[in-house]
């Protein structure tokens, strides 16, 4: 019978205080600019990591050797307090024991099971550092993937869950090959430090070594695992709000990036943002607002989404992305009150389908919010919204609360289909008569 494991790891009370919270993103902030100052030129590679660190997600840094990636992932994971690290330089004869722990002899003879001893292995690491990942053989990689994407390990009969919360990996080359591919998915930041021979730079890294002597320097202060913690369980929470309206241009631009690469890259006719990573990008917005202590996710932190989609280091890539970013903030411009209400009204039917499932439903309070939609003062639209309903005839009476509510919501989806100034806006609205038409057929 299988059972499962659980490493030993820090649960954070349900809600820390903000202000708590805050105190430890200013922490966060002094130390990314802490690490700049000791890995010189990489304050974009050392935030993207910290994001990374933010939201339990992995780092890819593509760089010839020589570029001190060993010596930038130590220095990072030294940021943090009495945490366990692991390091390994892959090779083609990395054997799964080299990463998992090795095996358990007395296991083997007695039961001829394949056990590990994970003590000291990479599957109880809170960080891992892996040298030169895409030198290991498939076999190894496949190995990986598991543990990478859902920190779970299987060892003989028993699942073990891991503490594991980022890999910083290396890699100088990509070998073109589906593992690999689904390998290189798990690394959601990607970046590539390009040969920089700077002058000005290179006086500064000289600095640096005459000071440190290539050593890992202490901070003056660290960050406890717990904290770390703390402000992970805020990033996946529902504490840093994101407006719907940002989420509406999120998923825009990252379809209109897909288009632009596929367009302009012969090399990437079929390039794909997956669903996993454009749902995570999420997690990246909310802890940009954080970083920068709010609460809400504001339009500005979109500029940041380029950390994700993007391998930093390859200026035309960013180029791009700002560029969609830019247009789409100044297109969706005479829309936005439009998009709002359409948002507000496919959250709403989002709410019912799934009430509908827990045999919970209300339509009452759907009514009832989408009654105040056209009430809601302040807005032009508002009127607008309330004459077009007006116009329409409504019965008197409705055989239930929820024939009312799906009547109002047809009602204002032709009415605001009307208004709509963008295609991509009519899109949104076609797609949610049709959601509400085959919710109630």
């Amino acid at each position: 019978m299988r059972t499962e494991l659980k490493a030993v790891a820090y649960t954070p009370p349900e809600e820390e205080p903000l202000e708590v919270i805050f105190e430890t993103a200013k922490k966060i902030n002094t130390l990314i600019e802490f690490v700049s100052h000791q890995i010189v030129g990489r304050r974009e590679i050392i935030r993207q990591s910290f994001y990374a660190l933010l939201t339990e997600e992995h780092q890819l840094l593509f760089s010839r050797t020589g570029t001190a990636k060993s010596l930038q992932a130590r220095q990072i994971f030294n940021c943090f307090d009495r945490v366990t690290i692991f390091e390994k330089q892959l090779t083609k004869d990395t054997m799964p024991d080299n990463l998992f722990g090795a095996y358990d002899l007395i296991q083997l003879k007695e039961r001829g099971k394949l056990v590990h001893n994970v003590d000291g292995s990479i599957v109880l690491a809170d960080f891992a550092f892996l040298d030169e990942v895409f030198d290991a053989s498939d076999m190894l990689l496949r190995s990986l993937l598991s543990l990478l994407n859902e920190r779970r390990f299987t060892n003989g009969e028993n699942q073990i869950i891991s503490p594991l919360n980022t890999v910083i990996a290396t890699a100088n080359y990509v070998r073109a090959t589906e593992v690999l591919e689904a390998v290189l998915d798990r690394f959601l930041y990607k970046s590539y430090i390009p040969e920089n021979k700077n002058l000005y730079l290179q006086v500064l890294i000289d600095h640096v070594f005459q000071a440190n002597q290539g050593q890992v320097v202490d901070p003056k202060e660290k960050i406890k695992l717990s904290e770390l913690c703390a402000l992970k369980e805020v990033v996946k929470s529902q504490r840093i709000e994101i407006p719907d309206y940002i989420i509406f241009l999120k998923n825009y631009i990252v379809r209109r990036y897909m288009e632009e690469v596929r367009a302009s890259d012969p090399e990437q006719p079929n390039y794909l943002v997956s669903d996993r990573t454009s749902v995570k990008i999420q997690n990246l917005l909310r802890a940009a607002a954080l970083l920068d202590l709010r609460t809400t996710v504001e339009e500005k932190d979109l500029d940041q989404m380029y950390y994700l989609l993007c391998i930093l280091g390859k200026k035309e890539e960013k180029e791009r992305l700002d560029t969609i970013v830019d247009t789409a903030r100044k297109y969706f411009r005479d829309d936005r009150e439009v998009l709002e209400d359409v948002l507000s009204m496919t959250r709403l039917v989002w709410e019912m389908k799934r009430s509908k499932e827990e045999d919970n439903m209300k339509p009452a309070r759907i009514v009832s919010a989408l009654e105040n939609m056209r009430e809601k003062p302040g807005f032009s639209l508002r009127q607008k919204l309330s004459q077009a309903i007006s116009r329409k005839v409504i019965p008197l009476s409705y055989k239930s609360e929820a024939d009312k509510a799906v009547s109002l919501l047809r009602q204002y989806c032709a009415a605001l289909k009307n208004m709509a100034a963008k295609k991509e806006t009519i899109e949104l609205i076609c797609g949610l008569e049709e959601d509400v038409e085959t919710f109630w057929s």
